[in-house]
C-alpha cells in the first residue's frame, strides 16, 4: 500500500466538491439530433470544436433565461448576475480543473473558439492562474471524446447549474415516416433545486435542444 499526499490544489478542491455535493441536486436529460449541429459545423470558416459550439449555444439560451445564470448566497438571497461567466471543465495533468471564459455573452462563437484554443494549450500543463478560474457562474462539461454515453456532474457551488455532454452515438432514427441512420447525444442539465426549478430547467432545456437541432 502506498500514499499519494494531497497538493495545495487537490485539498481546496476536496474542500470545492464537499461544499457542491451538500447542494440539493436534480437532473432534466434531453436527447439531441445532431445532424444540424454537424451542417452547421462544416459551414464555419473555422474548424471549431463541439464543446464550442455547445458554449455559444448554452450561452444564447441563457440570454432567455437568464434564472439559469444565478448562484446562491447565503441562504437570504440568490445573485442574478448580469454576465455569463462559462466555465468549462478539463483534465489537465494538475486534475480536473474548470477554467472560465469570462463575459462569454460578448463573445463571437469564432471568439469563443479561440479562448478555447488558450484553454487547450494551457490544460496540457495545467497552469492557469486563479483569475482563470475564478468567477464562473455556468459550467458546461463535455465526455463526448470518451466512450460515454451520459453522466450527469456535480454544480459547482454556488453556481445554479451544470450542462454535461455525451458522445455522439449513431442510431437508428424516424424521419418523415422512415427510419433512417442518424446521430444522437445525450444532454444532462443538474442544477440546484435552491436557486432553480424544475419547470424552468426544463424550458431552458427544451428551448437549448431547440437551438442545436436548428443551427444555421
Amino acid at each position: 500500500m502506498s500514499e499519494k499526499r494531497l497538493s495545495p490544489l487537490g485539498k481546496s478542491m476536496g474542500r470545492q466538491m464537499i461544499k457542491s455535493w451538500e447542494a440539493p441536486q436534480f437532473t432534466h436529460f434531453s436527447e439531441i439530433d445532431c445532424e444540424s449541429m454537424i451542417e452547421y459545423r462544416k459551414k464555419l470558416p473555422v474548424k471549431v470544436s463541439y464543446t464550442t459550439i455547445l458554449i455559444k449555444a448554452v450561452t444564447d439560451t441563457i440570454a432567455e433565461y437568464p434564472m439559469m445564470n444565478a448562484s446562491w448566497d447565503d441562504g437570504t438571497k440568490l445573485i442574478l448576475h448580469e454576465k455569463v461567466h462559462m466555465g468549462v471543465a478539463v483534465d489537465t495533468k494538475r486534475g480536473l480543473l474548470v477554467p472560465v471564459i469570462h463575459n462569454a455573452d460578448d463573445l463571437t462563437i469564432e471568439e469563443i473558439h479561440e479562448e478555447m484554443e488558450k484553454i487547450k494549450q494551457k490544460s496540457e500543463k495545467g497552469n492557469f492562474t486563479m483569475e482563470e478560474l475564478s468567477g464562473g457562474t455556468f459550467v458546461v462539461s463535455n465526455l463526448g471524446m470518451f466512450n460515454i454515453h451520459a453522466f450527469t456532474a456535480i454544480v459547482n457551488a454556488p453556481n445554479g447549474a451544470i450542462i454535461s455532454v455525451g458522445k455522439m452515438e449513431e442510431v437508428p432514427m424516424v424521419k418523415e415516416g422512415r427510419i433512417v441512420a442518424g446521430k444522437r447525444m445525450t444532454i444532462a442539465l443538474n442544477m440546484d433545486h435552491r436557486v432553480i426549478d424544475g419547470a424552468t430547467g426544463a424550458k431552458f432545456l427544451t428551448a437549448l435542444a431547440e437551438r442545436l437541432e436548428t443551427l444555421g
